[in-house]
């Protein structure tokens, strides 16, 4: 089952799934779109839709972290 149709299973929007991700909206966007492939954020994706999937009730992830002397953004 493709990502958009696995999220959709679980009722949530775009938005949600990437509050839960701790990921940008508009990266869930694109992955949906087939136009990202970054693994790190497929990674975290995939994180949060196995954990709801296995019944946990509330599944979020921390934000990535920022090597230090990185600046987010």
């Amino acid at each position: 089952m493709d990502i958009k149709a696995r999220r959709k299973a679980l009722g949530w929007s775009r938005r949600e799934l990437a509050d839960r991700a701790a990921l940008d909206p508009r990266i869930i966007q694109l992955v949906e779109l087939g136009q990202w492939n970054e693994f790190e954020a497929l990674g975290r994706i995939e994180a949060v839709l196995r954990m709801a999937e296995d019944g946990e009730a509330d599944p979020r992830l921390a934000p990535p972290k920022v090597p230090e002397g990185q600046v987010p953004g």
